[in-house]
């Protein structure tokens, strides 16, 4: 058995290819119909008598913080952080903004005697670089990979009833070997830092722990975005049963789903960068995983621009620079217009008379599931950064919310 087998309220990947998910999504006993809701989180409830306290690490501009709210506000429930910690100062500032409350540094230099409290959650995002496939994999031997063992302290600390922390993929094969998962929702092979890891996780003998690798799309968002997730509950909570998490079916999405009505004209592309895109539209959209990519990146003379996706199929993953670089092709009126996860699409001959720009920022935002409530830095490139690096909110959503009803039942 793979992860995605147990996804069993998520279509398969032959459903993927064939369901248009403008109309209702084929049934069956085991998985009913997909959830049709907006593409981003709602904002969440304020001053609840029910509280779910937070301690938030690794904390970036409050993707974490944004998906428990929205969790919470399903209960009737309002968010208060126990503590922040976000080592970048303009992080540091949109959170504290957005989310009103005092934000500190660096993880290292803050003193857990200052705290008390018991968390309800424990989040961290901690460092990608050391397992990303851009970076040198140096795993759990490189500086930032030692952050890990940081997290664990805040934790126990904090006697937390849950935790979720999240990275890239690559942290499943990172560091070379082969070695069966003793803590993954499925059967999976692993490297040695996931090895490693997982050993640590065992010694948290208080938590019961699973691991699963979750595409944002499958959650409803319109980016294809896979990341390692790590949850754990107090054994408390459990009546001597292990954690279980079994997500729910959402309908999928398109950039279409979330465009931004009102965006500047400095979104336009250069003549030349559209041109290099144009140059390579004789061909059909190309499809992988719901995404459907127009021109060819690197074959464009005059500069590499990046792919162009069409607005009516999914975009990749988000980083720091291709937040701001991301292409997006809308079709002319006259234009046909292809179907959600159908990778079989033949243009008309009016392919290529409708526009091109970039994403704004207030769709980068959405595709992470900020709500629009959500107030991003005033300099464009900075904002791009922050959506490149955050949480996708929609994701601990429906992460949070299942861990809230075991801890709460």
């Amino acid at each position: 058995m793979i992860v995605s087998d147990l996804f069993s309220t998520f279509p398969s990947h032959s459903l993927f290819e064939k369901v248009d998910t403008k109309m209702p999504a084929k049934k069956s006993s085991a998985q009913g119909p997909a959830i049709k809701e907006k593409a981003f989180v709602e904002e969440g409830l304020n001053e609840q008598k029910k509280i779910v306290k937070i301690v938030d690490l690794f904390a970036g501009i409050g993707g974490f913080h944004y998906g428990i709210a929205a969790a919470a506000a399903r209960l009737s429930h309002s968010v208060k952080t126990l503590l922040v910690s976000e080592i970048e100062s303009s992080c540091q500032e949109i959170y504290s903004r957005n989310h009103k409350v005092e934000v500190h540094g660096d993880i290292n230099l803050i003193n857990l005697n200052d705290f008390s409290g018991t968390a309800d959650i424990v989040t961290a995002g901690f460092p990608c670089q050391p397992f990303s496939n851009s970076g040198k994999k140096l795993g759990l031997s490189d500086p930032r990979g030692q952050f890990y063992f940081r997290i664990e302290e805040f934790i126990q600390h904090f006697s937390a009833k849950s935790f979720i922390l999240e990275n890239v993929p690559g942290i499943r094969k990172n560091g070379g070997g082969q070695h069966k998962s003793r803590l993954s929702l499925g059967d999976q092979v692993i490297g040695n830092t996931m090895q490693h890891l997982e050993e640590n996780l065992l010694n948290l003998h208080d938590y019961s722990i699973r691991w699963i690798e979750i595409n944002s799309s499958e959650l409803g968002s319109p980016q294809v975005r896979k990341r390692v997730y790590i949850m754990g509950v107090h054994r408390d909570f459990l009546s001597g049963k292990e954690y279980e998490f079994n997500p729910k079916r959402y309908q999928l999405h398109t950039f279409n789903d979330i465009v931004d009505k009102q965006v500047p004209s400095s979104l336009t592309l250069s003549k030349t960068q559209e041109g290099n895109l144009r140059s390579f539209m004789k061909f059909a959209p190309s499809y992988k995983d719901g995404m459907r990519r127009i021109g060819q990146a690197y074959l464009c003379e005059g500069g590499n621009v990046g792919q162009g996706y069409h607005a009516h199929g999914m975009v990749p993953t988000l980083t720091k620079v291709w937040a701001r670089f991301l292409p997006i092709y809308f079709p002319g009126p006259n234009e046909s217009i292809p179907r959600v996860n159908i990778r079989d699409f033949s243009p008309d001959n009016f392919y290529g008379e409708g526009t091109i720009r970039r994403a704004s920022v207030r769709e980068a935002m959405r595709l992470q599931g900020f709500p629009d409530s959500f107030n991003p830095h005033s300099r464009d490139q900075i904002a791009y950064e922050h959506a490149g690096n955050a949480v996708n909110a929609k994701v601990i959503r429906e992460i949070s919310e299942n861990l809230l009803r075991y801890i709460q039942s």
